[in-house]
């Protein structure tokens, strides 16, 4: 059975579809398209690339022993070719069943980051360069490469695959619309109208700009680099991205291609009317002749002083709750924009649109994850650290001072009779008084202690590298605070005190934190034994 009927039949099948892969009509867009899979495969970075390739591909490739040192595993399928170049250890051969036909052609990257499969079959004599003499076709889509690649390893090689966690929804609808889009191009590649070298250069540089905006996670790096490569490939004067809310009389040109540094520049909707029509027509606009076109008539005269004689609009995103409705703006000083670069614009900006809601992902992901990561160590009516963390980081801080001899102190602070405030005043003013006693202790703390609430109404600060006098003047800066503060909701003249037990690593008699801390401990009864509102700093028992 030929290869791409394999394939055909595998999508039917077992997947259940039979459009996930992105056609190829010609030999000389394959061969473009083998080099440049190659290329990436190169360019991997990790160590776990899995390579499946037949024995042509592997003679016809010139970065062949390159990439074969880079993969963790080269699985050469049999079809009658003789290797130029040694093989290592890393390199498998394997045949399939049913085998390899010699017209046949497979190159797949499989990792935990790269999932591409590129196949094809000759239709006649391999020799054969005529665009009617190749069938074949190429996909992203991590589900049908892997399992393309266990269908050509068989069971003796399943362990060859990569570990890795399925591809997300996201993930699997951006592949697709890449390869949709990919599809439109290769349509127009076979158009007998464009030149081979015209088809070429452009299929290149999408696959740039799809790897350029592809690498990056947040919205204003890709909207940046997409822009970029857009005014690197059409030769245009200005090229922005504009977002608008809705009904919103002003725009926002998020990035311009002239400067890196820009964002959010405000500019007036009134003054540029083709983004007007391009929000509530929702279609691309393109004007070749700022003179005499009636949306731009009026403005033409301060388009031609800035240089602009034809622009093209196109919208990204339209009307999204989250990001508002993005547009395109392409300027050009002479010229007007061909029916090529229009479609260019077009299958772009689709990509730059699947980009921009993973990264719109990506950041809504990353914001609540940090958001959990804060609640987990922070005591909820505080905002101090709360008790675990404290632990977490008191273990951390006494290796280091251990480890390199540093001085560590830890100050504990209990607050004078709270309970009495509780009595008098209620617990909803004892929690406001708590809040208080958190804050006058910020303010007078140095940004590298850890300040925790440890307890009910007892509160720890651990102070790297400071010495018990550092640690002493610290702890009785934050006695005077609180003696001193008059606080919200208690009664003028009453003072809330807090009493205040000091402990400064000793090596010779602490071997681990809870030594540490309960030394301290002991300084803040002795403390408390003294009449409270005092610092009482603990004295190690020295043996003789």
């Amino acid at each position: 059975m030929p290869l791409l009927e394999r394939v055909e039949s595998l999508f039917r099948t077992v997947i259940g579809k039979e459009d996930l892969y992105v056609p190829i009509r010609d030999n000389l867009l394959y061969e473009i398209l083998q080099q440049e899979t190659s290329h990436i495969g190169v360019q991997h970075e990790e160590d776990d690339l899995l390579v499946l390739m037949d024995g042509a591909t592997a003679c016809e490739l010139t970065n062949g022993p390159i990439m074969a040192a880079k993969a963790r595993t080269i699985v050469l399928l049999d079809n009658g070719e003789s290797l130029p170049w040694s093989p290592g250890d890393n390199v498998v051969k394997h045949a399939c069943t049913p085998p390899l036909e010699r017209g046949d052609r497979i190159l797949l990257l499989l990792s935990n980051t790269i999932s591409l499969a590129l196949f094809g079959e000759h239709v006649h004599a391999p020799e054969e360069k005529s665009s009617g003499a190749f069938l074949g076709g190429w996909t992203v889509r991590r589900v049908t490469v892997a399992r393309l690649a266990e269908t050509l390893l068989g069971k003796a090689h399943q362990g060859l695959l990569p570990e890795s966690a399925p591809a997300t929804d996201a993930e699997d609808s951006i592949s697709a619309a890449m390869m949709r889009l990919t599809a439109l191009h290769a349509g127009a590649l076979e158009s007998r109208e464009q030149s081979v070298a015209v088809e070429k250069n452009d299929l290149l540089s999408i696959l740039d700009i799809l790897k350029a905006i592809s690498s990056k996670r947040h919205a204003h790096d890709i909207l940046f680099v997409f822009v970029e490569q857009i005014a690197r490939i059409i030769s245009t004067e200005r090229c922005s991205i504009v977002r608008v809310w809705e009904n919103e009389a002003e725009g926002h040109v998020l990035v311009s291609h002239e400067d890196e540094h820009l964002r959010d520049c405000v500019i007036s909707l009134q003054k540029y009317p083709e983004l007007v029509e391009v929000i509530q027509s929702g279609e691309t606009l393109i004007i070749n002749d700022v003179a005499t076109h009636p949306l731009t008539m009026e403005f033409s005269a301060m388009l031609k002083k800035a240089g602009i004689a034809s622009l093209l609009v196109l919208p990204i995103v339209r009307s999204d709750k989250h990001v508002g409705t993005l547009l395109l703006r392409a300027a050009r000083r002479q010229g007007a924009f061909t029916v090529r670069e229009v479609s260019f614009f077009q299958i772009v900006t689709e990509a730059a649109a699947n980009a921009l809601e993973r990264a719109h992902l990506f950041e809504s992901i990353q914001i609540a994850n940090e958001r959990l990561e804060q609640l987990a160590i922070t005591d909820s009516l505080t905002g101090l650290y709360n008790r675990r963390y404290l632990h977490e980081r008191f273990e951390e801080e006494f290796a280091r001072a251990t480890r390199y001899q540093l001085p560590f102190s830890c100050v504990i602070f209990d607050i004078d009779d709270f309970k009495a405030v509780n009595d008098t005043y209620g617990h909803l003013v004892g929690d406001v008084v708590l809040k208080e006693i958190a804050e006058r202790m910020i303010s007078c703390t140095r940004r590298v202690d850890i300040l925790a609430r440890y307890g009910g109404e007892e509160f720890v600060i651990l102070l790297p590298q400071t010495d018990n006098e550092g640690a002493t003047i610290e702890a009785e800066r934050v006695r005077s605070v609180m003696e001193s503060h008059t606080f919200s909701q208690i009664a003028d003249g009453q003072r809330v005190t807090v009493s205040v037990g000091v402990a400064t690593l000793d090596p010779d008699t602490m071997r681990d934190n809870e030594a540490l801390l309960r030394a301290a401990d002991e300084a803040l009864y002795e403390a408390k034994r003294r009449g409270k509102n005092c610092v009482v700093v603990h004295e190690p028992d020295k043996k003789d």
